[in-house]
């Protein structure tokens, strides 16, 4: 059986899917280091600070959409417009499953001692490899004034963890030149959270500055889920049949709030509350950390995140900076972080965007995220909007050694400071105002 076909497929499955402690995806925001709370624009302020919905242009209407349906061959077809995807690889998890396919197909190939040996070490080195996956789109329709600026919006947010599960009778099997079907899989354990909400935001002009206060109580669907994915041709039919039969819905309100204060139009101080009402979720799985290793149970925890940070803004550039004031907690089973985010934005004739920021662990337990991003924007009423992230162990192509090269793969077998950076996920968002 061809082995290798399910492990490519699982690869690109994975790949190109951390913004984990957001919980959302924002194009422009993503580009400049993930930092949004003091600069974020008027259309995507319902995911970040409702007050900014107040800070923005008044009698404008602004619009999100996740897809545009367009027709082909008569069928209904949908391009998506507003989606982002990012790995948080752990341990080198697509280097090792990289080498996994390539000692089977020498394993396959020609099966003999020393290829049963390679692929047998291959198993057991992908054995309890971790790596975060993060995926979400978004919509929102925003109308900002000066006195209560509203806007209707709605984020869906999936963030899993994906472990390999080897089977010590594989490694035996290959051992021996005996190993048919593999009995090893990969567990995906996650959250997927959805929110559905109506943010509203209050201005107050004083002589120096425009203070703004917003709120955005939201319905929140919270679904965990867990499923193993065997490493066989079939592994990915039964998950597509087995997926949904292994969600476990919850569904509560919770509430984001911030505060925003504007001096003189140029200098801008905010905080944000998100996510205001703490749940804990435990989903029905035992993470699997190894053969040797003692399991854990997975538990996800959806806390509160406070945010503070400041802008200076202008027509032609942005600059802004940010800081979590308390840590990020997601997977129980992962260290808690918290982060400095800041960015930079250079706006050219109101046509075209460059973008660039960086995101620190204040906790030193994650490594710098480096951001780029460019945005256009036609006749100022149609923007287009694309940010990549850039860290250590990135999926796709890799910085090294002062050379640019497609290795992300296969350099993902190097960790620590040796390392490349790579692509790690990219946001694609179009938006409307008018």
């Amino acid at each position: 059986m061809k082995r290798s076909l399910i492990i490519s497929a699982l690869t690109c499955a994975i790949a190109p899917t951390a913004f984990a402690s957001q919980l959302y995806f924002d194009a422009r925001n993503d580009a400049m280091g993930g930092a949004g709370v003091a600069s974020s624009d008027f259309v995507t302020a319902a995911f970040v600070n409702p007050a900014l919905l107040g800070q923005g242009k008044t009698n404008y209407i602004g619009v999100i959409l996740p897809a545009i349906p367009y027709s082909n061959d008569g069928h209904a077809r949908y391009a998506p417009t507003s989606f982002g995807v990012q790995t948080d690889t752990s341990d080198a998890f697509l280097g090792a499953l990289d080498n996994v396919k390539s000692a089977q197909d020498a394993y396959d190939n020609n099966t003999n001692l020393q290829t049963g040996a390679a692929y047998a070490s291959a198993l057991g080195q992908f054995d309890g490899q971790r790596m975060g996956i993060n995926a979400g789109t978004s919509f929102a329709i925003a109308l900002p004034s000066s006195a209560l600026s509203v806007a209707f919006f709605g984020n869906s947010y999936m963030t899993s963890i994906a472990t390999a599960k080897v089977s010590q009778n594989d490694i035996d099997l290959a051992n021996t030149q005996n190993l048919g079907d593999l009995d090893s899989k990969v567990n995906l354990a996650g959250v997927a959270i959805s929110d559905l909400g109506l943010a509203l935001s209050m201005n107050w002009d004083a002589d120096i500055a425009k203070v703004s206060i917003g709120i955005s109580p939201k319905y929140q669907r919270i679904d965990t889920y867990s499923y193993n994915i065997s490493l066989n041709d079939d592994g990915l039919s039964e998950f597509e049949d087995g997926f949904l039969d292994g969600l476990d819905k919850q569904s509560h309100f919770n509430l984001d709030a911030g505060i925003a204060i504007d001096f003189y139009d140029t200098f801008r101080v905010a905080i944000s509350g998100r996510n205001m009402l703490k749940k804990n979720l435990e989903i029905e799985t035992t993470a699997y950390k190894g053969i040797n290793q003692a399991d854990e149970k997975m538990i996800f925890t959806l806390a509160p995140l406070v945010t503070a940070g400041f802008a200076l803004h202008h027509d032609y550039a942005t600059l802004t900076a940010e800081m979590d004031l308390n840590d990020a907690i997601g997977f129980e089973s992962n260290s808690k972080s918290r982060y400095a985010r800041g960015g930079i934005e250079a706006n050219l004739f109101d046509f075209l965007q460059l973008r660039a920021g960086i995101r620190h662990d204040l906790n030193d337990i994650r490594d710098d995220l480096y951001t780029l991003g460019f945005g256009i924007s036609p006749m100022n009423l149609v923007h287009i909007d694309l940010a990549a992230t850039l860290s250590k162990n990135g999926a796709y192509s890799v910085y090294q050694n002062g050379k640019v090269s497609d290795g992300g793969l296969n350099a993902a077998n190097t960790t620590g400071d040796d390392a490349a950076y790579g692509i790690d996920g990219f946001v694609l968002q179009v938006s409307a105002k008018f």
